[in-house]
This record gives C-alpha cells, sequence and structure tokens, in this order.
C-alpha cells in the first residue's frame, strides 16, 4: 500500500472519530438538558408535597366519596410517593435506632460536606452534571449517572428530606448519644447561633437561708440540754 494511500485512511479514521464523540457530546448535552428540565418542572412541584412523618403518626390516605354511574364509591387513595424520597415510617424507626436508611453517600456523589449551604448543593450539582457531558459515555450509562446525580440532590436540596437523611448519619456515629432531629437541621442550627451569655448566680439569699437553718438548729439543741437539766 503506498504512503499516500495509508494518510488517506488515517484521515478518514481520524474524522469518523472525531464526528462520533461530537455526535455522543451533543446527545449528552441534549439528555442532560431533558432531565434538568424534568427536575425543575416536576421535582420542586413534589417537594411542595412532602409529608412530615413523626415516630407516632402514619402517613394520611385521602379519601373520595362520590356517587358514579348510579352506586356509592368509597375508595382510598394512597399518598403519592415522591421520588428518591427517604421520608416513611420504616425510615423514621430506623434512624431511631440508629441503623442506615439508606447506603448511598448523598454527600459523596456531589462532592459536599455535611453542613453545607443549599445554594452550595445546586452548584455542585450543576458541576458533577457538566462533568458527565464532557465524558464520553453513551446514553444509557449517561442516564444511569445522572439518575444518581439527580436522587443526591433531590435528597440534600429538600429540607424535610435532608432533615432526615442528617439525622440518620447522627444516630449512626452517636447510637449512645439520643440526637433530636431538628439538632442535625442546619436551617435550625444556623438560626439558634451562640447561645446568650449567662449571668453569675447570686448565690447571697441562698448562703443566709442556710446560716439561719444552721443557727436555728444549732439554738434548738442548746435549748433542749438547757431544759433537760
Amino acid at each position: 500500500m503506498s504512503a499516500a494511500s495509508t494518510t488517506t485512511a488515517t484521515i478518514c479514521i481520524s474524522s469518523q472519530t472525531t464526528g462520533l464523540g461530537t455526535t455522543l457530546r451533543r446527545r449528552s448535552r441534549r439528555l442532560v438538558d431533558k432531565l434538568w428540565l424534568r427536575h425543575q418542572t416536576r421535582g420542586r412541584h413534589d417537594s411542595d408535597h412532602l409529608i412530615r412523618v413523626s415516630p407516632g403518626e402514619q402517613p394520611q390516605e385521602t379519601t373520595i366519596e362520590g356517587d358514579v354511574g348510579g352506586g356509592d364509591v368509597d375508595s382510598s387513595v394512597e399518598t403519592t410517593k415522591v421520588p428518591y424520597s427517604l421520608i416513611s415510617q420504616l425510615n423514621v424507626e430506623k434512624a431511631l435506632r440508629g441503623i442506615a436508611i439508606t447506603d448511598a453517600d448523598h454527600y459523596g456523589r456531589l462532592g459536599l460536606s455535611r453542613g453545607c449551604s443549599y445554594d452550595q448543593v445546586t452548584t455542585a450539582y450543576k458541576t458533577k452534571c457538566e462533568e458527565l457531558i464532557n465524558e464520553v459515555l453513551d446514553e444509557e450509562q449517561l442516564k444511569k449517572k445522572m439518575e444518581l446525580l439527580k436522587e443526591s440532590y433531590y435528597i440534600l436540596s429538600s429540607e424535610e428530606e435532608r432533615r432526615l437523611y442528617d439525622w440518620s448519619l447522627s444516630r449512626i456515629e452517636g447510637a449512645d448519644r439520643y440526637v433530636w432531629p431538628f439538632e442535625a437541621d442546619i436551617t435550625q442550627t444556623s438560626n439558634w447561633g451562640d447561645p446568650p451569655p449567662q449571668e453569675p448566680e447570686d448565690v447571697g439569699p441562698t448562703r443566709l437561708v442556710g446560716y439561719f437553718f444552721l443557727g436555728w438548729l444549732v439554738l434548738s439543741f442548746v435549748l433542749s440540754i438547757a431544759l433537760n437539766r
């Protein structure tokens, strides 16, 4: 084979490889934009319907009563399950016992540390999405990784979900010491701030009362001895 033919074949292969990489990146960009748009339109709407579940409560059911087709209908519609939601009676009981409610490291996925702000969660999520776009992945692999990032973003960007997740982590770290859910809530700890300085206790009145009873006791003993002679 001549040198000219070899050079021409090499150029054709390089052009095909470059075109394939460009096509995959364009597909990745369209898929990321589609997932991001779906999250913006549905994710926040779903988070507004999160149910606060305490250890002694059960999720309520919506009962629909009416006359359909000439007959009475009494049907119970179960509460719609939010995607990726950790809020459930079982997870609350696990957290109470110091058992992990999930194996996923949501902070690690987004490269964050506990106690980070909600703005940092959003920024980290967008950064991770951009990193995935720059990787040459097929559509199926990209979708799986994007779903994992979306799950972590949903948990850490929702106040109720994150409170339960952080509470579970705190209970696992210190199972011998009980931690209240709101102690692990960054929105509450930031509002508490530092406790106000306490004024020194005035022990003067307490000391005077003690001296009075001590003197009364001594006087009682002295009078008792004197009267018994």
